[in-house]
């Protein structure tokens, strides 16, 4: 009787073969053949068999590979056997069949503690580049889900007793992932058995079902440019700014004809999103773009070519930034004439498509890439204004502050009035005695085209508070006209429209009062409640807006602390009124000039590990208790509910909500 061992080999005639070649774990296997089997009395079969796995000790089963599921599958039809004469009747059964294979092949494992399969790319969501593992453990017959993320970290378990997280190594979960996703291109399935020291992989399966989208756009793009609900007119502004400046001569010197046509922004949740096509041209050369393509896009290796940002380009921006800030802190309102509000409307508007440019670099390519493999927050004198700093401040030492002497405004869009404009906003603005970590204040090296960028985004602030000016004049003159109701209407204008108003004085149709109304109430219904992190083929992914609550959400430790208070999403500027002292504070991107409502938080969880997140930087900055990476936070807690934060564990443990806003799956 001749029973092949089935060895490694890159041109072997089995898949076990070429996977074991590829170094995946794959169990000892043989192929034994129909002439071998007939005819071989029982119990020779048996002896036969019980002396081929002698690496194993008695607690061992069989595999039987049976043949593909059915005529169109790749999938192996697998027969667990617990004894060699269980596997001996079951050869011989097959092998009696009229209509028999010719061959079959056999594995031997060691007694399994759990089983299940193992998903490269999450198999519900395209957003998230997450590794689902799905099986059983000893002690537990349910189904169990675990999930870790692109750094490796479990972010999610279904179950706490007898979990599937506890009896299976991490790392050897991992090392299989890492094994599929090196040797295979498209999405993974890989079966598995795990027996108490050792994963198997006993088949893997490309997953048809997860197609790569056609077309994908992100919220979250470039570093902390447009982080909240930005209104029509606004978005028409600063898209076209960075479209003609940046993007359109980029796409020019890259010979990237496939993005001459095809548009950089779009305006949807009344957030700006931002195409991936363009990131994904970036690939090659830009190790930043990776975080902005979707995981089915992304490339196995980081840029083999990286763009330098050389010192005579640094010195040009440099040099620029400071001669458009002396332009913008020597521009006058204009006198209150239809001709004069307009010229200087269109000398902010050049001044704000030259600030683009520089700003535009910056923020798509230069930081992200120095910031790719960060794994620290940037300081906070970093990310915010001189302003911005100096509120926090006297906020941290709790004195009391006076708001009017800082003008601030909650985001560069001029929609957004000074917080002496805003007494609700400014009412909910408390000191909060704070004492900055001495040991983050030796060691305060900011990055040369980390500190262009903070420049960049205060001229983008200060240019934000002359529109603010200039409109609030435009708006009150097109009121008394008769032309529109309220001065803010005007905030709600897309740019062609506000032309249209101005010249032709008159509202264009698709600009009736009650469009402008709808407007203003999706605008803001749309601050309140966030938006999709990713649309990928018309699809929203990554948003439930706090429907489905998860009772324990997982994340990194930024700072260790233990507290518990209510849970405070913060989305947008129109939210800050809501927090209060004690708070834990939820985020996703952030706006420097929120974090003096975010100094009085007890706590903070953000979702991404963001190096240029405000949050991160103030949570250090200040020793508030925070955890950042924790995944699909901002959709799946809800405002008001008590959670513990155990920031040294990297948890947010919520407490039980109503059965029904419950998900116990976490990041389905």
């Amino acid at each position: 009787m001749s029973i092949e061992v089935l060895t490694a080999d890159e041109q072997g005639a089995e898949n076990l073969q070429r996977w074991a070649a590829m170094g995946l774990p794959v169990p000892p296997s043989w192929r034994l053949h129909r002439q071998d089997v007939l005819g071989v009395e029982s119990e020779e079969l048996i002896q036969k068999l019980r002396a081929l796995p002698r690496m194993f000790g008695e607690e061992r089963y069989w595999v039987l590979q049976q043949g593909p599921m059915n005529p169109d599958s790749c999938r192996e039809s697998l027969l667990n056997l617990d004894s060699d004469s269980a596997l001996a009747a079951a050869l011989s059964a097959i092998f009696g069949r009229e209509q028999s294979p010719e061959q079959v092949i056999i594995q031997a494992l060691p007694g399994q503690r759990a089983a299940g399969v193992l998903f490269t790319r999450h198999p519900l969501r395209q957003d998230l580049p997450h590794v689902v593992v799905e099986g059983v453990a000893d002690g537990n017959s349910e189904r169990q889900r675990i999930i870790f993320d692109d750094q490796g970290r479990l972010v999610h378990a279904s179950h706490e007793t007898a979990s599937l997280a506890d009896t299976v190594a991490h790392q050897q979960l991992l090392a299989l992932y890492q094994s599929l996703k090196q040797n295979f291109d498209r999405p993974q399935a890989g079966e598995w058995v795990y027996d108490g020291s050792q994963i198997w992989l006993l088949q893997t399966l490309p997953v048809g079902s997860l197609p790569a989208p056609k077309e994908a756009w992100t919220r979250r793009a470039g570093t902390n440019l447009f982080v909240q609900a930005e209104s029509p007119l606004w978005y028409t502004l600063a898209a076209r700014w960075f479209k003609s400046s940046f993007w359109e001569p980029l796409v020019r010197q890259r010979g990237w004809e496939q993005l001459e046509k095809v548009e950089p922004y779009r305006r949807q949740h009344s957030h700006i999103y931002t195409n991936c096509a363009y990131f994904a041209a970036l690939q090659d050369s830009h190790a930043g773009a990776f975080r902005h393509v979707p995981p089915a896009w992304q490339k196995l290796d980081t840029a083999l070519t990286q763009q330098h940002y050389s010192t005579y380009q640094s010195t040009r921006d440099g040099f620029s930034l400071g001669l458009m800030s002396r332009e913008i802190q020597n521009w006058q309102a204009p006198q209150i004439t239809q001709e004069s509000l307009w010229h200087s409307f269109m000398h902010l508007d050049a001044l704000g498509e030259r600030l683009s440019k520089i700003e535009g670099r910056l923020s798509y390519l230069v930081v992200p890439d120095l910031l790719a493999t960060a794994q620290s927050p940037l300081p906070l004198e970093a990310l915010t204004t001189s302003t911005e700093l100096d509120l926090l401040n006297e906020l941290a030492r709790g004195e009391p502050v006076q708001i009017d002497d800082f003008g601030l405004r909650p985001g560069s869009d001029p929609v957004h009035a000074a917080l002496h404009e805003k007494p609700a906003q400014a009412q909910s603005l408390n000191a909060c005695l704070r004492t900055p970590r001495s040991s983050v204040a030796n060691d305060k090296v900011i990055p040369r085209p980390v500190e262009l960028l903070r420049r960049a985004r205060a001229l983008r602030v200060a240019l934000g508070n002359r529109f603010r000016i200039l409109l609030s004049d435009m708006g009150a003159l097109a009121v008394n006209k008769g032309l529109i109701q309220h001065p803010d209407d005007i905030y709600f204008l897309y740019f062609d429209e506000l032309w249209q108003l101005w010249m032709g004085s008159r509202l264009p149709a698709s600009a009736s009062l009650e469009t402008i109304a709808d407007r203003k109430l999706r605008y803001l219904d749309d601050s309140l409640q966030g938006a999709p992190d990713w649309k990928m083929d018309q699809i929203g992914y990554g948003f439930g807006g706090g429907q489905r609550v998860s009772p324990l959400l997982r994340g990194q430790t930024l700072v260790s602390g233990q507290v518990e208070g209510p849970i405070r999403r913060v989305s947008s500027a129109w939210t800050l009124n809501r927090v209060r002292p004690g708070d834990i504070v939820v985020v996703d991107q952030v706006d420097s000039s929120w974090l003096p409502w975010l100094l009085q938080a007890a706590g903070i969880v953000i979702s991404q590990q963001d190096p240029a997140n405000p949050a991160a930087s103030l949570a250090v900055e200040f020793g508030i208790p925070a955890i950042w990476a924790a995944s699909d936070v901002m959709h799946s807690v809800q405002d008001d509910l008590q959670a513990v934060l155990e920031a040294g564990q990297g948890t947010l443990a919520l407490e039980t909500a109503a059965s029904g806003d419950v998900d116990d799956q976490g990041l389905e």
